[in-house]
């Protein structure tokens, strides 16, 4: 099985960290991952880079990838339609990310992960189950904030 591991530009060494000592030596999966160029870990059993134009082409090449809560990384897999293992980043100041994982997981489009020691049973679990399409809702609120800025 083809893994993507996203963190966005924000580090989350913890995951990356989990992911390396969880998979070691597992040979049924291979595993990619996107750091942030201000991580101060790299992996020792997988392959990683902090930025590449051929992104798309990685998550293409994906069976299942395990992103962090990041809206704009969570948002982009449901419309690629990927199988998703969501892992918000609890270190952060605020809970945008929690509240994500919470609501892609309560809506059935990926399965959220709360736990890093938990990580290989979840990619498990998202590997076995069938999601709920994500639809992309329009935004259609232009006019409204276009009056209030008057």
């Amino acid at each position: 099985m083809n893994i993507l591991v996203t963190v966005g530009t924000t580090a989350f060494d913890m995951l990356i960290k989990a992911i390396d000592k969880l998979f070691e030596g597992d040979q049924s999966v291979n595993i990619v991952a996107q750091i942030s160029s201000s991580s101060s870990y790299k992996p020792k059993n997988f392959q990683s880079f902090a930025f590449s134009d051929e992104f798309q082409s990685y998550v293409d090449a994906a069976d299942l990838i395990i992103t962090h809560a990041g809206a704009g990384s969570v948002y982009s897999m449901l419309e690629n339609s990927k199988k998703l293992v969501v892992i918000p980043n609890l270190t952060r100041a605020d809970n945008h990310q929690l509240e994500l994982a919470k609501y892609v997981h309560d809506n059935n489009f990926a399965v959220s992960c709360f736990d890093l020691t938990d990580i290989k049973r979840c990619v498990i679990h998202a590997k076995n189950t069938e999601f709920e399409p994500y639809q992309c809702e329009k935004f259609f609120g232009y006019s409204i904030i276009k009056d209030l800025l008057k």
